[in-house]
């Protein structure tokens, strides 16, 4: 019927009562009730959605495809909201009444790109900023250039892809649909390795060259140690909030272990690279004194976990 509804039934899947005290105090940080119902017309009328909503096409593993929201089907729809005093999360959630059919590029079973609320809402920002000589670390299905290829402020786009198949199949099926390709130079190889190597000047650099935080984490991380050697360039980065909010999960658990008597000895070995991130954090911070409450919270604030990130690798 509505929102509320929605929240009410969503609830009852996760057998979880609403009443229950523990839930509520959850809620109360993290507002789980804020469920809102989109309008698909608004990003059907997404002048990128419209252009590439019919193409389908594939090569090997590498797929260009449609894929679909059922009716009420809850989905993630932007970026973590995160509060600035307590970092709180509150992750978005949101359902259309109506099936929503959306462009996807797909490689096997994994999305790597799709034009779906949550990734249209979370490339604003780096859209809006991007300006002069720009470089991309990730092709895509090509969202992000169509959007900044016909920003005036936007003199040069150089596009750094990994895997040959993305490349062929955005020449073959959408390249032709793109204005100013005289700004576009597409490049194979691999961002990072770009990054170490290059000598051109940039003035902005937007990486997405990651499915989600679990795979994104340790490239970012990779990414920012290499902002050092670009003095006069901007760097932005597809969820970031995200990322960063591990970090900050991660920063929190070396002081946890500190409590708990960790010795050094302990941040040698790794079996996984959520071990490896957190050993590094403790080499960053282990001559670091936090004396206050106010001190930690501002280890813990974006600008200080983006200058630990520079450091981390």
């Amino acid at each position: 019927k509505d929102e509320n509804d929605f929240y009410q039934k969503f609830l009852k899947c996760l057998n979880i009562n609403p009443n229950d005290p523990e839930y509520k105090k959850i809620n109360n940080v993290c507002h789980l009730d804020k469920i809102t119902k989109l309008d698909p017309k608004k990003f059907e009328n997404d002048p990128y959605y419209k252009l590439i909503k019919e193409v389908h096409a594939k090569e090997d593993d590498w797929a260009f495809m449609s894929l679909k929201y059922e009716p009420f089907e809850g989905f993630v729809s932007n970026e973590l909201d995160i509060d600035s005093k307590t970092f709180s999360e509150h992750t978005p959630i949101s359902y259309f009444d109506r099936e929503f059919i959306y462009p996807a590029v797909v490689q096997n079973d994994t999305i790597w790109m799709s034009i779906i609320p949550h990734e249209i809402e979370t490339m604003k920002e780096p859209i809006r900023k991007a300006n002069g000589r720009v470089l991309v670390l990730g092709l895509g299905l090509g969202y992000y250039l169509f959007n900044i290829i016909n920003k005036k402020e936007v003199e040069s786009i150089d596009v750094v892809e990994l895997d040959k198949r993305i490349i062929s199949l955005f020449n073959k099926h959408l390249i032709n649909k793109f204005p100013h390709l005289e700004k576009l130079n597409i490049i194979h190889g691999d961002g990072i390795e770009y990054l170490k190597a290059n000598k051109k000047k940039y003035d902005y650099v937007f990486s997405d060259i990651w499915h989600n935080v679990g795979d994104g984490e340790m490239l970012y991380l990779k990414i920012k140690s290499l902002e050092n050697n670009y003095k006069n360039t901007k760097f932005e980065y597809w969820i970031e909030p995200s990322i960063l909010s591990m970090l900050r999960r991660q920063t929190l658990t070396v002081f946890s272990e500190y409590f708990e008597d960790f010795k050094e000895s302990d941040y040698q070995k790794a079996k996984n690279e959520n071990d490896e991130i957190i050993n590094h954090i403790y080499k960053y911070l282990k001559s670091t004194e936090i004396n206050s409450f106010d001190a930690l919270h501002d280890l813990l604030t974006d600008g200080s976990l983006k200058e630990m990130a520079k450091h981390l690798f």
